[in-house]
């Protein structure tokens, strides 16, 4: 009698424990994927002890009945327990990918046992035993067994997984902390036998005996929380996450070259979506040359801090790797790390300063040197008004109005300018783009034919001046014009073809380059030169290839990754 107490009460006990224990854990570490998992096992486990509890309050068939079935949930602790086991130890099975196969595996059977228990009589049933009311197990029926045979196997199995942890783990807090956990497991999964075995087979009914395992087994959790820093962020616990979530890529690789591990970071810079990293060589992923430089400086000792690359897999994107010579326990050489960080906006909006900074100066000798000869142009007219007559007056007051209208143009061309790269390039929906152009722009008898597919481009905030530029030369310049057709056309590398073409008399081939020179052309000589300048920015190029007399064709080559789908932006935003 004072026996049965004591278990009585250690299901109570049991409850305060694992609960208290359970909100402490996640409260410690509230964002991490093994302190929810923690806290699901700990509340399901109270849960259950509090039912057991109620169960031998009970003096009647119904009441036991009741909180039988309500507390009938056990199989779900096995599971969270074995989840909680391939979390904390890393396996592959925990990550995002393979939960499927979890849910089929582990958690499906679970929550059929359990629903089994809950509303069905297959699993348990209520006897009297001469003294009170008493649950039993339905050992002559298939269910309890196999439900009982899924737990054994459930627990023998992640037993198993963080035994093998503690053996491979290095010696330190770590392995303490793989010990004591298994320890824990050891005692519960003991003391649940007892009372889900050898206590049926024997027709003893008495309370569970698993809830002083599973007390012991929060005294081990708490003891390695105490003493050796369990779920507790530092550095010696916390590396693996923390390298797992950093934003710049991680890659170890062996002296052979080969890539021992690669966090998530890696595996999206390097696209590597479907087949990841670690396997591969890295030369597979890195430019010959940079992974010399590399080499040459590991053999050395020496570190790398922020070496360029441009990686031909993923075209249009600029890393910068940092890299550091990796010892063995030994002291021998034994590979080296990659910090890989994506800059390839950073290295666009390098490019916009340096442009900005080129121009600027360019632009001031320029604008300085034009506007200087309009004056002088204009002070000579103005002269010349004093010594003639009404109608040569009327003349040269007409050039004194145009030169002032060119000085006008240089001016609002300089305040245009000094904006290339001034502000960092956004996405810009090219269809917008296009109309916008069109908007400012005398087609006269025109007609405009767009075959433009829903893209964005990332481009300078100035790029409709580039589509408003091309489509202002052609009208301007193209004489017998009379269609202007603007295409996309997506290539097999990835790149994308803006193309603007038109049916005038075109270009001639000797001035296809000399077009996009400043002061070149018989208008201001401003509008094709200020184009590919903004287009640069982001490594947009433009070509002329036209065939002279039977219009130009202006192609516009945007990097793979400069552009998007016009839904994939929506979705990012």
């Amino acid at each position: 009698m004072i026996l049965e107490t004591i278990l009585i009460y250690s299901c109570l006990i049991s409850a305060f424990i694992t609960f208290g224990l359970g909100i402490y854990v996640w409260a410690k570490n509230p964002g991490t994927k093994t302190s929810f998992i923690f806290l699901a096992a700990m509340i399901t486990a109270t849960y259950w002890a509090i039912g057991e509890f109620f169960i031998w309050q009970c003096a009647s068939y119904e009441g036991v009945h009741f909180w039988l079935r309500v507390s009938s949930f056990w199989p779900i602790l096995a599971v969270f327990a074995a989840h909680f086991i391939l979390t904390f130890t890393k396996n592959p099975l925990s990550e995002k990918r393979n939960m499927p196969l979890l849910l089929a595996l582990l958690y499906l059977p679970a929550f059929i046992f359990s629903g089994l228990g809950s509303f069905s009589d297959t699993l348990y049933t209520v006897v009297f035993n001469g003294a009170r009311w008493v649950y039993q197990p339905q050992l002559s029926g298939p269910y309890y067994i196999a439900s009982a045979l899924f737990v054994i196997f459930v627990m023998i199995w992640a037993v198993y997984l963080i035994t093998f942890a503690w053996f491979k783990a290095p010696k330190g807090n770590v392995r303490r902390q793989y010990r004591l956990v298994c320890a824990g497991f050891f005692f519960a999964i003991g003391f649940g036998m007892i009372s889900g075995i050898l206590l049926p087979i024997r027709g003893i009914a008495a309370p569970n005996f698993i809830f002083i395992g599973i007390s012991i087994f929060s005294l081990c959790i708490t003891i390695a929380i105490v003493k050796h820093g369990l779920f507790t962020l530092n550095p010696e616990t916390a590396g693996p996450d923390i390298i797992a979530t950093i934003p710049d890529g991680v890659l170890l690789v062996d002296p052979d070259g080969r890539i021992i591990s690669a966090n998530t970071a890696a595996d999206e810079i390097f696209e590597a979506t479907e087949e990841r990293l670690p396997g591969k060589n890295i030369q597979t992923i890195l430019p010959e040359e940079i992974y010399a430089t590399i080499r040459k400086h590991e053999e050395q000792g020496e570190r790398i801090t922020d070496l360029e690359a441009y990686p031909e897999d993923i075209e249009g994107k600029v890393i910068s790797i940092a890299a550091s010579r990796v010892l063995s326990p030994d002291g021998e050489p034994a590979g080296c790390i990659l910090i890989i960080r994506d800059i390839t906006e950073r290295k666009a909006a390098e490019t916009a300063l340096r442009i900005a900074g080129e121009k600027i100066n360019w632009l001031t000798r320029l604008t300085r040197h034009d506007i200087a000869n309009q004056v002088t142009a204009l002070s000579g007219y103005l002269e010349l008004l004093k010594d003639f007559g009404s109608e040569k007056r009327e003349h040269y007051l007409s050039q004194a109005g145009q030169t002032v209208d060119t000085i006008i143009s240089h001016l609002e061309f300089s305040r245009e300018y000094q904006e290339i790269g001034a502000y960092d390039p956004e996405w810009q929906p090219l269809q917008f783009l296009i109309a916008q152009a069109l908007e400012n722009i005398q087609k006269k008898e025109i007609e405009i034919i767009r075959l433009v597919d829903p893209i964005a481009i990332y481009a300078d905030r100035l790029f409709v001046k580039v589509i408003y530029n091309l489509l202002e030369n052609a009208i301007r310049h193209g004489d017998t014009i009379r269609t202007i057709s603007i295409l996309t056309s997506r290539q097999e590398d990835g790149r994308l073809l803006i193309i603007i073409e038109d049916d005038g008399i075109g270009i001639p081939d000797k001035e296809k380059e000399q077009v996009f020179r400043y002061g070149y052309g018989k208008n201001t000589g401003f509008g094709l030169a200020f184009a590919k300048d903004i287009a640069s920015v982001t490594g947009i190029t433009i070509i002329e290839n036209g065939t002279f007399g039977k219009g130009a064709r202006f192609e516009l080559t945007v990097p793979k990754r400069g552009w998007i789908q016009t839904k994939d932006l929506i979705n990012s935003g």
